[in-house]
């Protein structure tokens, strides 16, 4: 048995890739491999409507939400968020920057418009900034920030506290614990840490920021008003991860909802913090404690060597996904849906017998 903690593409569950694979040569009694299947066929058109009522059950997404599926993942938003919002050379629009992924939309927004940093970006993230420090534009077009940087392993504890719209980046913690859709101007998400194969990114998004004027041209691939008109599938879309995605929703559905994924979560990422933090040091985490990540556990060990150590002798057992990402280095053990208890106690077992052996 392999134990995956990989960033992203990230691991499905079981159950769902068991079925997957009964049904990849026969999907929906067709005779023909969802990859085979048209987007046009009424098979696929069932599936994504099925699809959109689940994510709309399971997240509660009021009726004056659209759900678009588009291409370009989440990196895809950074530009097209800006694209189909912004109606005026004059438009502010807030970004909070705490990690990697919001200062990479932060500087793509600053393409199409004008970005006012709500606090200074620092040189080094190690957690949220304080509310009372974030100086916000009057009458700003929109207030965005990533709920969950994967890179840094820093996760807002709480909504943010603002009267503006608010855009939201939840790659990596979608689907992990319930929200307040209603308090969000949007919400958007890649599907491949928690959901689904790679190349498919959801938007949830109010009614009236699809009617928005734009300033700018949109390509018509992420024209979010031609997007909502045609069901997204104004151009082709990833078929088979929309396919995997359906059966996600099922599956967390099946098991306890929202509640009970947040509950695992916290407990999965409380294991491995109780070994960084009763390490004496062996091991280290420098995001401070209240804002540390239930989705990507970050940390160091005394020397690089010691950590090109670990991520060797944790592939000799079967631990792989573990190197931190290579902005950063380190180690990463993301801690998505799929990844099991019983891997997250492995894990935490290795690492107790690693600083053993090498104290």
């Amino acid at each position: 048995m392999v134990h995956l903690f990989n960033a992203g593409p990230a691991k499905v569950p079981d159950t769902v890739l068991k079925q997957v694979q009964s049904e990849f040569l026969n999907f929906a009694g067709t005779g023909i491999s969802i990859v085979e299947i048209s987007h046009r066929s009424p098979e696929f058109t069932a599936l994504l409507n099925e699809s959109n009522a689940n994510m709309r059950e399971i997240l509660e997404i009021p009726d004056n939400y659209q759900i678009l599926w588009l291409a370009g993942g989440a990196s895809g938003l950074f530009a097209s968020l800006p694209l189909n919002l912004i109606s005026s050379k004059d438009d502010v629009v807030d970004y909070i920057v705490t990690g990697t992924w919001s200062k990479n939309a932060a500087k793509e927004a600053e393409n199409y418009t004008n970005v006012n940093y709500v606090v200074p970006i620092p040189s080094d993230f190690t957690g949220v900034p304080l509310d009372e420090s974030m100086n916000f534009t009057s009458g700003a077009k929109y207030v965005y920030y990533c709920d969950n940087e994967t890179v840094n392993g820093i996760e807002f504890p709480h909504t943010l506290k603002t009267d503006g719209t608010i855009i939201c980046d939840m790659s990596s913690n979608f689907l992990t614990r319930p929200i307040e859709v209603s308090k969000y101007g949007a919400i958007f998400a890649g599907v491949q840490k928690n959901v689904a194969p790679a190349g498919l990114a959801v938007l949830i998004i109010r009614d009236d920021l699809i009617s928005t004027e734009r300033l700018h041209p949109v390509p018509k691939v992420w024209d979010f008003k031609l997007q909502a008109a045609g069901n997204s599938c104004v151009n082709t879309p990833n078929v088979f991860s929309m396919y995997v995605t359906n059966l996600v929703l099922k599956h967390l559905m099946e098991n306890g909802g929202l509640k009970r994924f947040c509950e695992l979560s916290t407990q999965k990422s409380s294991i491995l913090y109780n070994v960084i933090d009763n390490s004496n040091g062996f091991y280290s985490c420098k995001i401070e404690k209240d804002s540390r990540s239930r989705m990507n556990v970050t940390f160091n060990l005394t020397t690089k060597e010691l950590e090109a150590e670990f991520v060797k002798k944790a592939a000799d057992v079967k631990i792989e996904g573990v190197k931190g990402h290579r902005s950063v280095g380190g180690i990463r053990a993301s801690l998505y849906n799929a990844v099991s208890l019983d891997s997250v106690n492995f894990l935490a077992d290795f690492m107790k017998s690693f600083q053993k052996d090498h104290e």
